[in-house]
This record gives structure tokens, sequence and C-alpha cells, in this order.
């Protein structure tokens, strides 16, 4: 009925992971928009952190800048590739798809820690990216329209928003390093565990203590 097209009712039918990745996102907007907290607080500093500033560990993943049509398209792209994998590929694995976001963050935060001149003090548009690119692989051959213009396959999708940032005047290294993050946990969780039979991203306990004392699981 009405009742359930409601947004509500919408909002509460996403998955747990994407709906806390996108609504945190869109109140750190919101708050940045309104100037509750300053960018600056966000951002990834390695001296704050080491002041004991952890929350920049989280919170640069974060922040997208204010409202604006990559805003849009960013919460957009944590739907549009969050939602089907969570509920699909990662169905009934609530813990392993928090695992997968974990691992990029990480994964993310070291490349930040030992390549320092790449000068990255934001990683939301990489970890979005990753999220694509896991998708892609999970849905290679679904048609996809961008931007109404053209259609891809799933597959080549992170490569054609790559190209998208690139003629729209931005940098291709955050789209990358989604990329390569992305491949790097594609390979250890399936492709290295289906030729050796070893799974090196095996959930950790922990992460599975984490999802149920965050209500992430529900019961799964």
């Amino acid at each position: 009925g009405a009742m359930a097209d409601s947004p509500a009712a919408w909002y509460h039918g996403l998955p747990p992971v994407t709906r806390a990745l996108g609504t945190a996102v869109v109140l750190t907007t919101v708050a940045v928009q309104f100037g509750l907290v300053q960018p600056f607080a966000l951002i990834l500093d390695w001296r704050a952190v080491a002041k004991f500033q952890v929350w920049r560990l989280v919170t640069n993943f974060l922040f997208v800048g204010g409202f604006s049509f990559p805003f849009l398209m960013k919460v957009l792209m944590i739907h549009n590739y969050g939602v089907p994998l969570e509920m699909v590929t990662f169905a009934h694995r609530t813990a392993d798809f928090l695992y997968m976001l974990l691992f990029g963050m990480a994964a993310m935060l070291a490349i930040a820690f030992f390549v320092p001149a790449l000068n990255f003090m934001v990683f939301s548009s990489p970890l979005i990216f990753m999220l694509c690119y896991v998708w892609s692989r999970n849905f290679p051959d679904q048609p996809v329209s961008i931007m109404g213009f053209f259609r891809v396959k799933g597959f080549y999708l992170p490569w054609a928003w790559m190209v998208i940032t690139m003629v729209m005047g931005g940098s291709p290294v955050a789209d990358l390093m989604g990329i390569v993050v992305g491949h790097l946990y594609y390979f250890l969780a399936v492709l290295y565990p289906l030729r050796t039979g070893q799974q090196p991203l095996a959930t950790p306990a922990i992460v599975h203590q984490l999802a149920a004392w965050a209500g992430l699981t529900g019961g799964g």
C-alpha cells in the first residue's frame, strides 16, 4: 500500500551496513554544510591522530564535501553498489560485508601511511570506488546505464567511471586506488581461495561480534 512506499519504509528496508555507511556520509555532509563541523576536523592527519584524534581514521571515509552534485553521485553509488552486494552477494553474510569495508579502509590507511607522497587526506571516493569494483566483479554481465548517456557491462563500470572523472577534470588517482584495493580484496577473498582452498580473509570473530553488537546482523 501507500504506507510501504514511504521514505521511512524504504530507508528501513535498506540492508544495515550500506544504510549505516550512507547515513553516516549524509549526516557528515549535513554537519559540514551547516557549519556544525569543520572539514579540517574530519580529514586524515597523522600528526593529529598521534594526538589521539583517532576518529579521523574513520571520518575521512565519510567526508565528501558539502552539498553538491558529486555528493549526490557518491550517495547514489553507495546505494547502487552497496545494496545489491549486501543483499545478494553477501546475503546472510553481513559480518563478511562489514569486514570487506574494514579491510578496504585498513588497506587505504596503510597506503596513505606508507606512500605519503600521495598526500591523501580523504578516502571517501576510493572506498566508494572499491564498492563499485567489487560489485563489478560480482555482477559482470549486468548492463549499466551511466547517467543515461551510455551503457556498459558491469565488469567495465569502474573503468568507465574513472574515465568520466578524468573528463570532468578530476584526478584518476582516487578511483584507481579504489580499484586496486577492491581487486586486492577480490583476489584474497575470492580468487585465491578458489585456487588454493585457503581463506586468508576469513572474517575474524571480533568482526562477527562487532556486527552483532551494532545490531547489524539481525539474527542472520
